[in-house]
């Protein structure tokens, strides 16, 4: 049974494993901190870059994982819950770093094939999962991708396993879109390859056995984890991934304040000043 790492939640009043509670971003700051650090550059804000160096480069250290919300990424940092799945990666002269985001998204990528390999790119994605970013951005550099080869992308990822960088330039310019249609009484196209292709044959249902409309494949099921401390239930669901993904009382903007407000307490202070003189009548609003 997979679990992955579900974190502290400032809400409690919800259903265990199914409802996602609702969460200020400081929760992310506080679970996030020991593990990196933020730094603010234009023109991007506030950032943070894991110190770990197997996550120097994002989406190279996990596995994918076909789900019910589609191809999703079971990163094996201790902070992937958020910066995989929040958010996007951006990549500077310091490397990469990420900018957070208050949208869940299975994984903040996007998904290109060659004959013999599949790549992802970091992106950036809104609310309801499409890409933001055009066309010539998304394609200018070649080492903001990552490459496997097929064979590889169902298995457990390592950065030793993946083609990036300059490398991986003549693998962009010969690649194509990679998308699947998965019917679950309806078609809906889904980024990344087909997962008939990648799971395990009793994962897969056959065709002649198929009722109408039902999926080829037997996906994962996404439950959710109300507090990092919640224990399993005693009989878990089959087939199912605990994760820890909440949803944040911010907007973009409110996130970067947040963030700022975390490194200038005295910020704070100064504001609460303010208040507390124009609540005495001191001062006009």
């Amino acid at each position: 049974m997979p679990l992955v790492f579900g974190f502290f939640l400032w809400f409690s009043a919800i259903a265990p494993f199914t409802e996602r509670g609702t969460t200020d971003f400081d929760t992310f700051l506080d679970l996030l901190d020991p593990w990196g650090s933020w730094t603010e550059a234009a023109p991007n804000g506030w950032t943070y870059r894991p110190a770990a160096a197997a996550d120097a480069v994002p989406f190279t250290h996990g596995r994918w994982a076909y789900t019910d919300f589609g191809w999703t990424w079971i990163g094996a940092f201790p902070g992937s819950w958020a910066t995989d799945h929040y958010g996007s990666w951006v990549l500077g002269d310091g490397g990469w770093a990420w900018r957070p985001d208050p949208n869940w998204h299975p994984a903040t990528v996007e998904f290109r094939k060659t004959k013999d390999d599949i790549g992802w790119r970091p992106s950036r994605l809104n609310a309801i999962h499409e890409l933001t970013e055009k066309e010539d951005v998304r394609y200018a550099k070649p080492e903001e991708w990552i490459w496997v080869p097929r064979a590889k992308f169902g298995q457990p990822i390592t950065l030793a396993d993946v083609v990036t960088g300059p490398a991986a330039k003549s693998l962009l310019e010969d690649s194509e879109p990679l998308s699947h249609v998965f019917t679950s009484w309806r078609e809906i196209e889904r980024p990344g390859p087909a997962p008939e292709d990648f799971l395990p044959k009793d994962r897969i249902v056959p065709e002649e056995a198929r009722k109408e409309n039902q999926p080829p494949v037997r996906a994962d099921v996404i439950l959710t984890l109300p507090t990092f401390w919640t224990p399993l239930p005693a009989k878990p669901e089959p087939d199912a991934f605990y994760l820890y993904r909440p949803m944040v009382y911010q907007d973009a903007d409110g996130i970067q304040r947040r963030v700022r407000k975390w490194y200038h307490p005295a910020a704070t202070a100064e504001e609460q000043q303010q208040l507390d003189a124009v609540l005495k009548g001191k001062a006009k609003p």
